[in-house]
């Protein structure tokens, strides 16, 4: 038994020592941090788009009768949900932000000295017959896996992460970016033609409107049609933005409200329990 937890603890203090899985866990991190970024990039650059929208008025008058169409109004429910959703994702960096900084602090040399330290005290004490069953066993024990805990939990919850989104998350989140991004190109080039349509009608005199009035009012029929037939992608990436939402609220906030649980449970349980003889008895069976 004792052969077997010795060379375990040797194992961990290898691990400890190792820059190349800290490395590949902040390569896992700064990915799903990128992710996040994107994602708040698609968020603040459709509430732009919907903005100018939003401020944007056509203005027909054929033969004296006023025709106004506000564009924006037909946007108002879609930008509800995007402001949501940039909201979303604002939190969920910042969150990605916290969980790089635990990252980097789960790396830091002097917690993998002191995770050395106690790994060789407590080999020591199992071995050592003198030492056997004392306080100092017990707390060195104790401060072990407490720092076993601050070194490997952060570096095993990005792994942890990273596996649940490549083999749950990863097609949703890419097949959502493509939907988002392609109606945000619609509405861009929808919007250019609005503004093409506005200066157009400034450019034209009075008289020149009377003679083209048929031709501005079918402009203005298509421009409407052509908002009617984005409908269809409206309705389309809403439906992914709610997906964008609930992935980025799994694994940004669900995810690491559960780490921090667990640590405090995993605290609590190290301070709480009792290594007695009882339990510390099947470590000198020879």
């Amino acid at each position: 038994m004792r052969i077997f937890i010795t060379l375990f603890l040797l194992l961990l203090l290898v691990l400890s020592l190792s820059l190349s899985v800290d490395a590949s866990a902040m390569k896992l991190h700064d990915e799903a941090l990128t992710r996040s970024f994107a994602a708040f990039g698609l968020a603040k650059a459709l509430n732009a788009v919907i903005s100018l929208f939003q401020g944007t008025e056509l203005s027909f008058t054929p033969v004296g009768i006023g025709l106004n169409f506000s564009v924006g109004e037909v946007l108002d429910p879609f930008n509800d949900i995007v402001e949501r959703f940039s909201w979303v994702m604002l939190f969920a960096s910042v969150s990605l932000g916290i969980q790089k900084l635990l990252l980097l602090l789960s790396a830091k040399l002097f917690l993998q000295l002191l995770l050395g330290l106690s790994i060789v005290i407590s080999v020591v004490l199992i071995w050592v017959k003198r030492v056997r069953n004392t306080q100092l066993l017990v707390y060195s024990l104790k401060a072990m896996i407490l720092l076993l805990l601050l070194r490997f939990s952060a570096v095993l919850f990005v792994y942890t992460s990273q596996l649940i989104y490549v083999s749950v998350l990863e097609t949703e989140y890419e097949n959502a970016s493509k939907v988002i991004e392609k109606t945000q190109i619609e509405l861009e080039n929808l919007e250019n033609k609005n503004r093409a349509v506005l200066v157009s009608q400034k450019d034209t005199s009075f008289f020149d409107g009377v003679s083209s009035k048929y031709d501005k009012i079918v402009e203005n029929l298509n421009v409407s049609k052509q908002l009617n037939s984005l409908q269809g992608s409206i309705d389309e990436a809403s439906s992914k933005i709610i997906t964008m939402i609930t992935i980025f609220t799994f694994g940004s906030i669900l995810m690491p409200l559960l780490y921090f649980w667990f640590m405090i449970v995993s605290i609590r349980v190290i301070f709480k329990t009792d290594f007695n003889r009882e339990k510390l008895k099947l470590l000198y069976n020879d």
